[in-house]
C-alpha cells in the first residue's frame, strides 16, 4: 500500500492509502516513524504502528485517570477496558506501570486506609470489604489492615458513639433500644463486635 494522504486531525493522523484503505494512528506514532507521503508500507508495519498508537492512547487514558487519585490495578483495568480498548494490550500497559511502581496495589491500599480509616472512621470489617471490591488480594488486605492501631478504631467507634448517643437522647430514652440502635450504627460503619461492645460498656460506665 502507499501513503496518499496524512491529515493531522488533533492528536491523531488519518493515514490514507492507495487501495480506498485509511487507518488513525497517533500523532507521535507517525512523527516517530517519519511517515510521509508516498512511502510504502506492508502489513506487518501497518499493525506494528496501529499498535503502539493503541498503546500510546492507553497510558495516556491510564495518567489522566491516575493524576485525579490513585487506582487499584482491577479500578484501572475496568476503566480502561470501558473505552474498549484490545484487552491484550491494556495488560500490557498496566503491566509496565506496575514495573515502573506507577500502578502499585500495596501503596493504592495504604494511601486508601489513611483517608478511610483515619479520615472518615470506617471500621477494619468495611475496609477490608471496600478493597477487595476494588480488586486488592487478600494477602496484601491483610498486610495491609495490620497497620490499623485497634486504639485509633476504638477511639473513631467512641467518637461516632457519643454524636449517635447524642442524636438518638432527644428521641429517645430507653438504654436497651438505644445500645441496639448505636451497635447496629457502628456496626455499618464496619466495627469489629469487640470494639462496638467495648464502647457501649464505656458508655455505660459513664451513665453510672
Amino acid at each position: 500500500m502507499i501513503i496518499t494522504a496524512l491529515q493531522r486531525k488533533g492528536s491523531n493522523v488519518l493515514v490514507c492509502f492507495d487501495e480506498s484503505e485509511s487507518v488513525v494512528l497517533d500523532y507521535r506514532t507517525v512523527l516517530d516513524n517519519g511517515l510521509r507521503k508516498n512511502d510504502f508500507v506492508d502489513d506487518l508495519f501497518l499493525n506494528k504502528w496501529i499498535t503502539e498508537s493503541t498503546i500510546l492512547k492507553i497510558k495516556d487514558s491510564a495518567y489522566r485517570l491516575l493524576g485525579r487519585r490513585q487506582h487499584s490495578t482491577s479500578e484501572l483495568r475496568n476503566k480502561l477496558s470501558r473505552k474498549k480498548y484490545p484487552k491484550d494490550i491494556i495488560e500490557k500497559v498496566l503491566a509496565e506501570l506496575a514495573d515502573k511502581n506507577i500502578l502499585d496495589d500495596e501503596k493504592f491500599a495504604v494511601a486508601y486506609l489513611e483517608e478511610r480509616a483515619v479520615k472518615k472512621k470506617i471500621g477494619i470489617n468495611k475496609l477490608k470489604s471496600e478493597l477487595f471490591r476494588k480488586g486488592i488480594k487478600r494477602e496484601i488486605i491483610d498486610k495491609v489492615l495490620l497497620r490499623v492501631d485497634p486504639d485509633l478504631s476504638y477511639h473513631s467507634a467512641s467518637e461516632l458513639a457519643l454524636k449517635k448517643l447524642s442524636a438518638l437522647n432527644k428521641k429517645n430514652t430507653d438504654e436497651k433500644k438505644l445500645n441496639t440502635k448505636i451497635y447496629a450504627f457502628l456496626n455499618s460503619r464496619g466495627f469489629e463486635s469487640e470494639i462496638i461492645m467495648r464502647v457501649l460498656n464505656e458508655l455505660r460506665m459513664n451513665d453510672e
